[in-house]
């Protein structure tokens, strides 16, 4: 059977003090297991004495979780998370929406697959978050610490840890006490204490004298300091070793403090003192806690002095317990006295209960059981199943990385737009769209419908291989097919140009440029379906500024020629679709499925018709003004339309990005439907006067060579609202099923058909007017079948 996966969600630091989160990580990853271990996500907001702490944080995340100090095996993966302490509900809601989702697409891209084993450690909001999103096939609460004497615990922490012990299958717990506190509320309670490794374990010999005593562990404020000073004012040598969380206070000469010594050292290193201190301040944090280093100490046969915690109660007979600083002073003066082979030997014994491989052992035999239990019971509901418009919130969360880097690639895509307007003129800037216009047209085949497919697939399917298949066979049937596709259309080329009177050199770019944006749309489109949001919309910023950069290199450095600007797109595609292809690299097979090929298949080919109706939007205007007008036309339209509709489609696109995987569902599908219905006149209302508003703006940065009319601002900017409109309610058909599709390609050809009819139509009377009429028009005429087609589905009892 495959092992599961383990995903331990950390109270503390890899590189803290070493304990049972640390021990068990190593442990299951030597047995086999894939191991993420998911560092300190927080109880506190920082304090000033914590900032050291913060920034070797960063530093983590900024050398991608790799620690230079450990050599870990390759199933051990560190995963510093970058998340809110969970102290406020601002912080919790950007958690929810922006940080646990990239947390957990971290994990996903780290290798992480369905259905893991989670131990979790801290019982905060942002642990409940983090498991509504991996939905464990078990979870274990693993309680090492007493979370509510913290001074500064989050106020509703009792509510959290019942939440997450709800959904735990087993409950471990390190003392009496805690184990008390939990067996009341959970019927699967185990008390299991921290082990020991079989290197703390030393020759029981007497010492001629007990003056170097040492604490090891975390130096922070659950410490009493108060009797390490007075063993350094009695004479005593003591040594504090171990991570600073909080700096020790001001203490006598005789207190060295020492930095923290790496575990597998740390026994050779205890091999010199006398004596080992577990000094702990009396408080209601510490009355839960056993010292996770309690049987390391009894394994060197050393004596211990201790403070009188509740757990160590039943050690009395092993270790000195003292109430006060003059307690302390007076056990260590005694030592000689009191200290016997006996003793030394018990010592040993009770750690030698108590090792690494038999808490493992211990432990798994529990897991198996839980495992076995709750595979028989059905797993409790999660708060997110029963949290309203979950999909509304995903869709944000999705957005705000799409619209973060998508909106300032396509602000860089469209400065250079008006850039090249500028520097050209409009007579070569008609010339660079007539490219992109005849484009439009030539890319239809090579992409067909493949983006849509892998992204509507690839989000269906919660198993990686399952993934892996569809994006690799895909992306085959795509590169073969647009491979004979290119071969014929490099044999027809002059025929082409002959039959639309379109210059061959113009015609051969405008066969580079679809090729690599098809290249570009196929290859980036799995990043949507498997929810990688953020790497989808670094693609676009690489993208968008490199066009941005290639482009000030032609106008710095060349001639005002439309194919700079055509040249700077294609290379900018490049650089996107290199990235993106390194993005997915983790499923990329040398397969090839034969059901994912079919299934693929027939979406792709009914999804080509939508860009079908894309280019009649975007092309035939440019391609009939050339035909009854000039190329200077072209550019004057090119202005008005890039500056309005380009805007639209690209806002339409961050939106349908997040929307297609997330209405997949019908959940998702109900809940877009109502925000949609009750925002809709007011989104377009917003869309019309902010877009006539950079149609103005932009217009103004073109230059005089540009007309200025009023009327083509407002016809552009409101067909250009219409067309956000129209897509987002194409896109919601599109996600639903086969039938949603097919309404959706239905309404676009609609609009698209109707553009291209019109243009005939209008323009070779009305110019660039014409145009713009016949592009408000057009997708009126689309949004009236998507409207026509609810109601009657409505009627049938079928609405969307």
């Amino acid at each position: 059977m495959t092992k599961p996966q383990i995903v331990i969600l950390s109270s503390i630091e890899w590189d803290a003090a070493w304990q049972r989160h640390q021990v068990f990580a190593s442990q299951w990853a030597a047995a086999g297991h894939d191991v993420f271990f998911v560092e300190n996500t927080a109880t506190r907001g920082p304090r000033p004495g914590d900032w050291l702490r913060l920034w070797r944080r960063i530093l983590r995340l900024a050398r991608s979780a790799q620690n230079p100090r450990q050599t870990l095996p390759g199933n051990l993966r560190l995963i510093p998370p970058l998340v809110l302490p969970p102290t406020l509900p601002a912080f919790r809601r950007l958690n929810a929406l922006l940080w646990v989702p990239r947390l957990v697409d971290n994990l996903r891209a780290r290798g992480l697959k369905s259905d893991p084993w989670v131990i979790a450690y801290l019982p905060t909001a942002t642990t409940l978050e983090i498991l509504d999103h991996l939905r464990p096939a078990l979870t274990i609460y693993d309680c090492v610490d007493n979370f509510h004497g913290l001074p500064a615990a989050p106020r509703d922490l009792a509510e959290t840890e019942i939440a997450l012990m709800a959904r735990s299958a087993l409950i471990l717990t390190t003392s009496r006490t805690l184990y008390e506190d939990k067996a009341k509320l959970h019927p699967n309670v185990l008390e299991l204490h921290h082990g020991v490794s079989p290197d703390f374990f030393m020759p029981a010999k007497a010492r001629n004298g007990y003056e170097r005593l040492c604490y090891f562990g975390t130096l922070w404020q659950a410490l009493d300091y108060a009797p390490i000073r007075a063993l350094a004012q009695a004479g005593f040598k003591v040594d504090l070793i171990g991570p600073r969380k909080q700096a020790p206070p001001r203490l006598p000469p005789g207190v060295t403090v020492r930095r923290a010594i790496p575990h597998q050292r740390l026994p050779e290193s205890l091999a010199g003192y006398d004596a080992l201190l577990l000094p702990y301040a009396d408080n209601e944090y510490n009355r839960g806690v056993i010292p996770a280093k309690l049987y390391e100490c009894l394994a060197t046969g050393k004596p211990v002095l201790a403070s009188p915690l509740p757990a160590l109660r039943s050690f009395s007979d092993l270790i000195y317990i003292a109430k006060t600083p003059q307690d302390w002073v007076e056990l260590a003066t005694n030592l000689p006295k009191t200290e016997s082979a006996g003793l030394r030997e018990a010592r040993v014994a009770k750690a030698g209960q108590h090792t690494h491989a038999l808490v493992f052992a211990e432990l798994n035999t529990r897991l198996g059981q839980a495992a076995r239990e709750s595979r028989r019971s059905p797993a409790p509901e999660s708060t997110a199943a029963q949290r309203p418009y979950l999909h509304l919130i995903a869709f944000a969360r999705g957005f705000s990385w799409i619209s973060l880097f998508y909106g300032l690639a396509r602000v860089s895509t469209l400065l250079a737009q008006i850039a090249a307007g500028r520097w050209l003129g409009p007579g070569q800037y008609g010339k660079a769209n007539l490219v992109l216009a005849a484009a439009a047209y030539l890319q239809i085949l090579p992409i067909m419908g493949f983006p849509l497919a892998l992204s509507k697939f690839v989000a269906g399917e919660a198993d990686d291989s399952r993934r892996a298949k569809i994006i690799s066979t895909t992306l085959l049937t795509f590169l073969l097919w647009a491979g004979l596709w290119l071969a014929a259309l490099a044999a027809s080329v002059h025929g082409i140009a002959e039959t639309f009177s379109i210059p061959v050199q113009l015609l051969e770019l405008a066969v580079l440029f679809s090729y690599v944006a098809a290249f570009y749309a196929v290859i980036s489109s799995p990043l949507l379906g498997l929810r990688r949001f953020e790497y989808r919309g670094r693609a676009e910023i690489i993208y968008g500024l490199s066009v941005l950069a290639i482009l000030a290199g032609f106008m710095a450095f060349g001639t005002a020629r439309y194919q700079s600007l055509i040249l700077s797109l294609c290379l900018g595609l490049g650089i996107g679709s290199a990235y993106s292809l390194w993005a997915i690299r983790g499923f990329l097979r040398p397969v090839f499925d034969s059901a994912a090929f079919q299934l693929i298949l027939r979406y792709a080919l009914v999804a080509t018709l939508n860009l079908l109706a894309g280019a009649c939007i975007s092309a035939p205007a440019r391609l009939i003004l050339h035909h009854y007008y000039s190329p200077q036309e072209v550019g004057v339209f090119s202005a008005y339309y890039n500056s309005t509709a380009q805007i639209s489609f690209a806002l339409l696109y961050m939106l349908s990005a997040v929307l297609v995987p997330i209405a997949s569902k019908p959940e998702g599908q109900t809940e877009i439907w109502r925000a949609l219905k009750k925002i809709g006149a007011a989104l377009f209302a917003a869309a019309w006067g902010l877009l006539a508003s950079a149609n103005m703006l932009a217009l103004l940065i073109f230059g005089r060579q540009y007309q200025f009319h009023g009327n083509w601002i407002i016809i552009f900017s409101a067909a250009a609202a219409l067309i956000l409109i129209h897509g987002i309610a194409s896109s919601l058909y599109a996600a639903r099923d086969f039938k949603g599709l097919c309404v959706s390609v239905a309404g676009n050809l609609i609009s698209g058909l109707s553009n291209a009819a019109l243009g005939l139509l209008l323009i070779p009377s009305w110019g660039i007017g014409g145009a713009a009429i016949a592009l408000l028009a057009a997708h009126v005429f689309g949004l009236g079948f998507y409207a026509a087609f609810s109601l009657n589905g409505a009627r049938g009892g079928s609405a969307a």
